[in-house]
């Protein structure tokens, strides 16, 4: 994790300046009225206010004041992403679930990666009541982002779970239509359309409609195959399809 000495600690919104002094910052927020501050972002509450910690100590900055919020990846990231690949969803619960309480609604792709493998975990054991819930909190909290569209792709999940796949379908489809990835997607929605394709192609292969389900995942391989880690899972979903179904093709 990178560290930084904070050379500034400013007043918040309007307060006398507070002498600098040496902290370990990876954080900061951008003021839309004075300079930036850095410290340790501890949390965002639903009210989507910043608590940040400086050197002299703990303040808490109005949504309605903030420009923007750079926010450092947290190492438990790539844990809890690691334990999803591996299947292991009760670890990748009991990793990701503190950084989602403390950061959802921040505007960090990586968040948003939480969140959305959160919500498959809760899903995938049995929890889909708090998979949904996270769901339209993920909604909620990103209404004019491309992240509130992970919160509609976890919903998807939880209803392949509970068997709905033509609901899942659905929503999916609303999902992809209101997208416009482009002929170059960014990053941000080339992570989401790739989420999108696979639990689609899950949707699909669940429902026994081989030929779309491997649409889907190829989709992912060939045009959406950022981040690399849902690409090699798509690609091992359409290596099994075609095993399993040999001359499959995509109609």
């Amino acid at each position: 994790m990178n560290k930084s000495t904070v050379k500034k600690i400013l007043s918040y919104i309007g307060a006398a300046t507070i002498a600098a002094s040496p902290l370990a910052a990876q954080d900061k927020i951008i003021i839309k009225d004075g300079a930036p501050v850095e410290g340790e972002i501890l949390s965002v509450d639903a009210n989507g206010s910043v608590s940040i910690k400086m050197a002299n100590g703990t303040l808490p900055f109005a949504k309605a004041k903030i420009e923007k919020v750079e926010l450092g990846v947290r190492p438990e990231l790539a844990e809890g992403v690691a334990a999803v690949q591996q299947q292991d969803y009760a670890k990748a619960i009991a990793t990701l679930k503190p950084l989602v309480d403390k950061f959802l609604g921040i505007d960090a792709e990586w968040v948003a990666e939480a969140a959305g493998d959160l919500a498959e975990s809760l899903a995938q054991t049995g929890k889909t009541y708090d998979a949904e819930q996270l769901g339209d909190k993920i909604i909620a909290a990103y209404p004019n982002s491309a992240y509130k569209y992970k919160g509609m792709i976890g919903k998807a999940y939880t209803l392949i779970v509970r068997e709905k796949y033509d609901d899942a379908l659905a929503l999916l489809k609303q999902a992809d239509e209101a997208l416009t990835p482009g002929l170059v997607p960014d990053r941000k929605i080339m992570d989401i359309m790739s989420d999108l394709n696979y639990v689609r192609g899950q949707a699909y292969e669940k429902k026994g409609d081989n030929a779309r389900a491997l649409e889907s995942y190829l989709k992912v391989v060939t045009l959406y195959y950022q981040p690399e880690k849902r690409a090699q899972q798509a690609q091992a979903k359409a290596n099994d399809l075609r095993k399993k179904n040999p001359g499959l093709v995509i109609e």
